[in-house]
């Protein structure tokens, strides 16, 4: 993440703590069962129209074809289904039969909102000469669809269970907008809805062969296949994907819903059932950490270089800044001065660079406020070779729209020196981590020319979070502590909280639901804020971390495992539970927060992922932020190479971890709450 005099150095030995690898599933707090209404369109209730602005278009027809293990099925039963309003309250529109090319057409009716999610279920038939078990359940997500072709097969389903895992409830799906709408989207990105054959963008860089994750997707939809073609044992991989709090699902697709929430549940025992000659292939060669599913994304693989941290919009658009511009040619490798907004959901995955404002080599500063303006703190990375000095010393904002709305120069006012962290609380004010100067520097109701200075010295001031009861918190790189302030900027009483002993070296901070805040203690990282600072690099994979809960009232407690390797970033998804990014080992990490009825253990800072490798991905770099959308997807910025090059040393996009956390609403400002 950082501009000149990299060096790498020997790390201390550590040992990770041993605990159990579950992962909460969102089953146990949807108490109802699914409902699934057979026969006509029902009207959507009165709170659900008014939100839907879109007129109903007229009845369209689909016509669709179904295949498994690589034959038409054919005598199969297909529905038609309208998510409903919450995970198990799928509305069925339509039902029919293949003919025996595995073809069928189906009207969606009128009067079914344009902004409804529409999927689709297959049971029964016969493939070849087998007939299709009771435990085989193919689907495949329409999403916006109404007409024209459409296909749906094992590759489908795969894409469909992991993208829309946060909104199933016993395959029955249902939710909120933007979160399920995108979620229903999200699978296009893997599988082409028309065809049912995998696109261009998830066989090519930075996917397919430059991941695990295509082989991994392989390995899944060739073992759907085998339940159809009866080349493995389907009651033995249903088992393994029964989730954490012991809920079996009955059929694959089931499966295909569960297996996000519960990835490191039993890998071994899901790697069994790939058959010896997989319908698809690559396949995977050993099991994985875990059967989750990863997807980067890195624009046309010349924006992205260096991306510190991310921000969702209210549409779920990823903002996302970048520590360096990207060059071939090591003295342009400067200081980026440009912002990016990817919409996964489009076609194409559009990346847009925004620039101006007084953009210059931001780093981990990146939010953005209830108006949805971006803010960006400028820390002045830059590269090794590049004859460019960067200020550090300014903020700049942009309108929802990418126009800078900062002058040239950025806002300088604070002043503003090496900031990192930058976050908007409840009440419009912008906190803004002052590295250099040891402060926070707050912008009444975003206005910088009213700035306040908190009264305190923050030793490398990093991070800013604010609790539900209105307090802000900042971690204090230098001196180990985590300061805390009223909403007015005065200290609250024994601030500042905490020690080496409890939060070593701290980076990170996040908040949840129940007044506490989370921190990321990386155990070793020292910032340097000053000109000729140098970021020592850990090399040595035993080198560990840990996370620390700091209570509304100051109190510490501090928690390791789960993979946790120089921890950086962290976050709090709906269920209030933790993911944490690594700066060391291509890896996410997921442990138990203060909600302990959304954590099978029901232990507070229990670890989720594993203890040694956390959720391992290739596709990872050295990562500093992670972040919560409301589809309940898990994104990381590859901030740093794996092996930092004097050339060039930053990472090249962001990653997606599909389905796996509780969603939260969007934009965040203040405290996550669910959509």
């Amino acid at each position: 993440m950082y501009g000149a005099g990299v060096r790498a150095v020997p790390a201390a030995d550590g040992r990770l703590g041993k605990g159990s690898s579950v992962r909460a599933s969102r089953l146990l707090v949807i108490t109802a069962a699914a409902s699934v209404l057979v026969g006509s369109l029902m009207a959507p209730n009165a709170a659900v129209s008014q939100e839907r602005e879109a007129a109903p278009p007229s009845s369209q027809q689909l016509t669709g074809a179904v295949r498994a293990g690589g034959s038409p099925v054919r005598a199969a039963t297909v529905q038609l289904m309208l998510a409903g309003d919450a995970p198990g309250t799928a509305t069925m529109l339509q039902s029919a039969a293949t003919d025996a090319a595995g073809s069928f057409r189906m009207t969606v009716p009128a009067g079914v909102p344009a902004d409804a999610v529409l999927y689709a279920t297959v049971t029964g038939g016969i493939a070849g000469k087998r007939q299709l078990g009771p435990d085989v359940e193919l689907a495949a997500s329409f999403g916006d669809i109404r007409s024209g072709r459409v296909a749906i097969n094992e590759l489908t389903t795969v894409a469909a269970g992991y993208s829309l895992a946060q909104f199933a409830v016993s395959g029955s799906l249902g939710g909120t907008s933007p979160g399920l709408q995108n979620a229903a989207l999200m699978p296009r990105n893997m599988v082409d809805p028309r065809t049912g054959q995998l696109t261009k963008f998830f066989q090519g860089a930075p996917n397919g062969s430059s991941t695990e994750a295509l082989a991994t997707f392989n390995s899944l939809a060739s073992i759907v296949a085998g339940c159809a073609e009866k080349t493995n044992d389907c009651a033995a991989f249903l088992d393994a994907a029964t989730d954490a709090w012991g809920v079996r699902p009955a059929t694959t697709w089931q499966a295909m819903t569960l297996l996000p929430t519960n990835p490191s549940g039993h890998p071994l025992e899901v790697m069994a059932q790939v058959p010896r000659k997989p319908a698809y292939s690559p396949v995977r060669s050993e099991p994985p950490a875990g059967w989750y599913l990863a997807l980067k994304f890195w624009g046309n693989g010349r924006q992205y270089n260096g991306p510190g941290n991310l921000a969702f919009d209210s549409h779920g658009r990823v903002w996302a800044n970048a520590n360096a511009n990207w060059s071939n040619n090591p003295k342009k490798v400067c200081p980026g001065q440009d912002v990016f907004l990817l919409d996964p959901y489009a076609p194409g995955q559009p990346v847009t660079g925004y620039s101006g404002g007084g953009l210059d080599g931001s780093g981990f500063g990146i939010s953005l406020d209830a108006q949805e303006r971006v803010w960006v703190s400028n820390f002045g990375f830059t590269g090794e070779f590049c004859p460019i000095e960067p200020t550090s010393n300014s903020v700049s904002l942009f309108a929802p729209d990418g126009t800078a709305l900062s002058p040239d120069d950025g806002f300088l006012d604070g002043p503003i020196s090496w900031p990192q962290g930058i976050k908007s609380d409840a009440n419009g004010n912008i906190w803004i981590a002052n590295c250099g100067d040891d402060n926070v520097v707050i912008y009444p109701g975003g206005d910088p020319s009213g700035f306040a200075i908190a009264d305190a010295t923050i030793p490398s001031a990093f991070d800013v979070a604010q609790n539900t009861e209105g307090n802000v918190f900042v971690t204090a790189n230098a001196s180990s502590q985590v300061y805390g302030f009223d909403s007015t900027g005065q200290p609250l009483p024994n601030s500042p909280f905490g020690d080496a002993s409890l939060l070593p070296m701290p980076l990170g901070v996040a908040s949840d639901s129940f007044g506490n805040v989370w921190v990321s203690n990386s155990g070793v990282v020292e910032i340097p804020c000053e000109p000729g600072g140098e970021l020592e690099v850990p090399t040595d994979i035993r080198l560990h971390g840990s996370m620390a809960r700091v209570a509304a009232d100051g109190t510490i407690t501090r928690f390791g495992g789960a993979g946790m390797t120089v921890p950086w970033g962290i976050a709090v998804d709906g269920d209030d539970n933790i993911w944490v990014a690594n700066f060391f080992g291509e890896r996410l990490s997921h442990l138990c927060g203060a909600r302990v009825e959304t954590c099978p253990s029901g232990q507070i800072g229990a670890e989720i992922s594993p203890t040694q490798s956390g959720y391992a991905f290739n596709g990872l770099q050295r990562n500093t932020g992670v972040q919560i959308d409301a589809s309940g997807n898990v994104w990381l910025a590859n901030n740093w190479k794996t092996v930092p090059e004097a050339r060039n040393q930053y990472g090249d996009g962001l990653v997606v971890f599909l389905g796996a956390a509780a969603p939260i609403g969007m934009p965040l400002v203040s405290t996550p709450v669910q959509p």
